[in-house]
């Protein structure tokens, strides 16, 4: 897999962000970011918005193509290997899904996803066996969506379905969106027992819990028993297990730094884990190198 070099000034810098009221904290973030799930737009402003933001902050995004812009996404991708690691939005109940995911392979595509059960089939139905084998073998890691979709369905993406997936294909990396909201008690468990499953918490869960940031603590709760009886022995700290996403247009970048920042500062997450979370463990599985 290629290697990207980048080079920043400072691996922490510290901004300062309002929280409630006239409240301040000194939220960490990181001087090099990877946003694990944002989508691909097939327009000029949106490419032009991307190399902005994202210049700007010295990040990187998995980029999830949509099929049929995966000609100019990928070029784009080819463009700028510095910003773009990019991921090919495959249907996964199309009669050629396995062709389709060893084209995207051949293009150049580095992951898949995001990735949807909407029909009558759970993520861990044999249906889908052959298509989560394939990306194990190829290494292309793969970003399910859980829990609900703006058009209400939800019912087939739970994360404890993910959690199957990880446990029989235990080299496929699998990173996922939303925390499975609103099943956050099964994500949290699922993560915690399943060294190759992460998760994200974009979209509207730290919009709801925007004033109680340390709500995400009690399913993410292990830390402290690191070692100890019925903790996994590769467990890691908890929120090593979440990822920064935005799952927005570029000019929400800011912000979801904001909500991002707010939820870690609640729940005492450390600066090293918050460097693993920012950007550091999608860094590892793509073999970005960081210096």
């Amino acid at each position: 897999m290629k290697k990207y070099a980048l080079v920043f000034a400072a691996l922490i810098a510290a901004v300062s962000l309002g929280l409630s009221g006239s409240a301040q904290t000194r939220s960490v973030t990181p001087g090099f970011i990877i946003d694990s799930h944002t989508h691909y737009r097939a327009a000029d402003d949106w490419e032009k918005a991307f190399l902005t933001v994202y210049g700007k902050h010295n990040a990187m995004a998995c980029v999830l193509i949509g099929w049929k812009a995966l000609d100019r996404g990928i070029a784009f991708a080819k463009a700028h290997p510095d910003r773009v690691i990019p991921y090919a939005a495959i249907d996964i109940d199309s009669p050629t899904v396995l062709e389709d995911i060893r084209k995207a392979q051949g293009m150049g595509f580095k992951g898949l996803g995001e990735l949807f059960a909407v029909n009558q089939w759970n993520y861990d139905d044999p249906k889908y066996e052959p298509m989560w084998r394939l990306a194990q073998e190829l290494k292309m890691p793969v970003a399910p969506h859980t829990g609900i979709l703006a058009n209400g369905m939800m019912a087939r993406m739970r994360p404890s379905f993910l959690a199957t997936i990880a446990s029989k294909y235990p080299k496929l990396v699998i990173h996922s969106a939303h925390f499975g909201n609103p099943w956050y008690d099964e994500a949290g468990e699922a993560t915690r027992r399943n060294d190759n499953l992460y998760f994200d918490l974009s979209g509207s869960s730290l919009i709801k819990k925007e004033e109680d940031p340390g709500f995400w603590k009690q399913y993410l709760w292990w830390t402290p028993y690191l070692g100890k009886a019925h903790m996994p022995k590769d467990a890691v700290p908890a929120f090593e297990k979440i990822l920064f996403a935005t799952d927005e247009e570029p000019a929400a970048f800011e912000e979801n730094i904001r909500r991002f920042n707010k939820m870690l500062d609640a729940c005492g997450v450390s600066a090293e884990t918050r460097a693993k979370s920012y950007g550091l463990t999608m860094a590892r599985i793509h073999g970005i190198k960081v210096r």
